[in-house]
């Protein structure tokens, strides 16, 4: 399955990492992963700028996983709406997302 990860970016200077534990677990559960914390962070682009590319990221997935912080970040909040809109699966545990097989998509 592919799977995006949303949660809070904007304030958490540990983002990066949250984000790539659940990387790491849900790759080990046999899913492909599309993780906004993989951007850059520059002063030319505006958070509205960012999630326009997380909104496209997000679109390619069938599924999306919320992190615990998500109701903390006004862009998860908008994220998991995104999901609801593309009738997406919605997991708000990591425990939650089931294996996956050696095919992902």
């Amino acid at each position: 399955m592919k799977i995006y990860i949303a949660g809070k970016i904007t304030g958490d200077k540990h983002y990066k990492r949250k984000f790539r534990k659940a990387e790491r677990i849900l790759k080990r559960k046999g899913h492909s992963v599309m993780s906004p914390a993989v951007m850059n962070d520059y002063p030319e682009f505006k958070w509205f700028d960012y999630m326009q590319v997380c909104y496209s990221m997000q679109k390619i997935c069938s599924a999306t996983l919320l992190l615990p912080d998500w109701r903390d970040s006004i862009g998860a909040m908008k994220e998991y709406e995104h999901a609801k809109k593309l009738s997406q699966a919605i997991f708000f545990d990591i425990k939650d997302v089931p294996k996956g097989g050696k095919k992902n998509g």
